[in-house]
């Protein structure tokens, strides 16, 4: 695209495994938010999604749908070999488009490959590791994903990871994320932070009373039961807080068991309620009902929505000193070291002795610095660098 003609005539088109309403998790939340929000921009012309997830056309809320079948899943040379294969009928019009958006790492490779093709300039979302070793942020791999990092990674994941460096600027959730990708064999690139934007959909539910008020208090976990998640650490931290401490745990996975058995072995599961996966009716109410949200987490996530709604909701906020939280939370009193009970049941007090007033600033925090308007402009700042 020639300088002069101005990101406000610039298409753009985002290439997704996935839309909602088909959905996996958070990313396809934050690739709807950002399509709906660009094409409502008066900085820049149309928007297209092109996902995987499906066939048919569609407008909605201003932005052009077209699924174009469906790809594999979990293999990233299979879903990108895919991927291209369902892209040929359309592969002129997605290289036409001025600015090309690769959302959700898993067809960053394609993105590459058709800006190498066909020259369009290319943005890639890098919101996991999915093409990083395990090692790199610090999980030990499944033995299926053991096996593919032995076999493939050296192999055809060179291809991938090739492909993917054709891209011309990555966007990192965090200045964290972007280190752990510098780290391992991505240094050499353009680079832009850009965050995840708050949901404008998402609507707190009233409060009885502010955080921290009452005799008792309830923590509040929500996300996957998963060794990564850290939720044994936060599960130990009551051993360290008085009786009022009581801990409400929402959602599942395969370590429920083993914190089920962790809880009664140190003496406080009667302070524990699992409440498994719920509605998300039921999120935003226990939302509501604590006092104090912590975020236990042990590798480096690369960002966290469940931090913005709890903040949103009007709760302090609690993290570990590891990745993309570390950003969103900049109260160091409110942060602890990784797998330290001891650590998070100090911060933990901090909060709660506090509770009130840490939530009114994030309320407003959360509101402007992850507006949907303020993290647009920073998106397409990005675009007008790259087109000029």
């Amino acid at each position: 695209m020639s300088s002069d003609k101005g990101l406000a005539d610039a298409s753009v088109g985002i290439l997704t495994p996935r839309y909602p309403p088909t959905m996996h998790g958070g990313g396809e939340v934050s690739v709807r938010l950002l399509a709906e929000h660009l094409a409502d921009s008066d900085r820049v012309g149309p928007v297209t999604v092109y996902s995987f997830d499906g066939r048919g056309r569609e407008v909605r809320s201003g932005v052009e749908i077209k699924r174009l079948g469906y790809v594999p899943t979990g293999i990233h040379e299979l879903s990108n070999a895919f991927g291209a294969v369902r892209s040929l009928r359309h592969v002129d019009e997605i290289a036409a488009h001025d600015v090309l958006h690769s959302y959700n790492v898993e067809l960053n490779p394609l993105a590459g490959y058709l800006s190498k093709a066909h020259g369009v300039p290319t943005v890639a979302t890098l919101n996991s590791y999915d093409v990083l070793p395990k090692s790199a942020i610090g999980v030990s791999p499944k033995p299926s994903r053991r096996a593919y990092e032995r076999i493939a990674m050296p192999t055809t994941g060179r291809l991938v990871r090739r492909c993917m460096k054709e891209i011309d600027v990555f966007v990192t959730l965090s200045e964290a994320s972007k280190e752990v990708y510098v780290r391992n064999g991505f240094d050499d690139h353009p680079y832009e932070v850009v965050p995840n934007m708050r949901d404008p959909d998402f609507e707190p539910q009233a409060r009885d009373e502010p955080p921290g008020s009452g005799r008792s208090v309830t923590l509040l976990y929500v996300g996957s039961l998963i060794k990564e998640k850290g939720v044994d650490t936060l599960v130990r931290s009551l051993r360290h807080l008085d009786e009022e401490y009581r801990l409400d745990i929402v959602g599942s996975g395969p370590e429920a068991s083993a914190l089920r058995t962790l809880a009664a072995d140190i003496g406080v599961e009667d302070r524990i309620d699992f409440r498994g996966r719920v509605p998300y009716e039921e999120v935003v109410t226990s939302y509501a009902s604590s006092d104090v949200f912590v975020h236990p987490g042990r590798w480096p996530e690369p960002f966290g929505r469940t931090i913005l709604e709890a903040m949103e909701s009007g709760l302090p906020v609690v993290v570990t000193d590891i990745g993309g939280p570390t950003e969103i939370i900049t109260d160091d009193e409110l942060k602890c070291s990784v797998d330290d009970s001891r650590e998070m049941a100090d911060a933990i007090r901090y909060a709660r002795d506090d509770a009130a007033s840490i939530g009114s600033q994030n309320k407003n925090r959360v509101r402007d610095e992850f507006s949907p308007a303020r993290v647009t402009d920073r998106m397409l700042t990005v675009y007008e660098r790259l087109l000029d």
